[in-house]
């Protein structure tokens, strides 16, 4: 069982190792767009689209990571006065919820990816690039973080069987 929790941690650290160069990107973009606008005259019609579509993306697949490292907001109030053991027990007990939240997500998101790969969906801007790679990365980070959900219940669940 520890294998599992150490291989959905991997996972979840590699993806954000990669995703720590996407912000970078969208500064390039951004950056581009003011030199181009600002210096030069000549704005882009792509560039504040595809800084919107690239964080949308870096959004929502970067929360497998961040449930690794808990970086979730939480409700505080109760749970840090617990111990680590108690912390595991209340996690444990409240996993079928997030089961049922990643379900729902992958479900609808997958149905609103599906449909746009069908429709082969674009911006119904000028530029007008194609969003339906942007709407399957839900399905991607719904997925990793239903992985690094898995792995983090396990981990809870052997901390809460395990003697002191």
């Amino acid at each position: 069982m520890q294998s599992l929790a150490r291989v959905t941690n991997n996972i979840s650290e590699w993806s954000g190792k990669l995703l720590i160069l996407v912000p970078w990107a969208i500064t390039a973009v951004i950056v581009l767009e003011i030199t181009l606008r600002s210096i030069l005259g000549k704005p882009t019609i792509w560039a504040h689209e595809t800084s919107v579509m690239i964080f949308g993306a870096y959004s929502i697949l970067v929360g497998a990571y961040a449930l690794r490292y808990r970086a979730h907001v939480n409700m505080d109030l109760f749970y840090s006065r617990l111990s680590p053991r108690g912390k595991a027990i209340l996690d444990v007990a409240t996993f079928p919820l997030f089961l049922v939240f990643c379900g729902i997500l992958l479900w609808q998101g997958g149905e609103f990816a599906w449909r746009s790969i069908e429709l082969q969906e674009i911006s119904v801007s000028f530029w007008g690039p194609p969003i339906w790679p942007v709407k399957c990365t839900i399905v991607i980070g719904v997925f990793l973080i239903l992985l690094q959900g898995i792995g983090k219940f396990v981990s809870d669940f052997l901390t809460t069987i395990r003697k002191k």
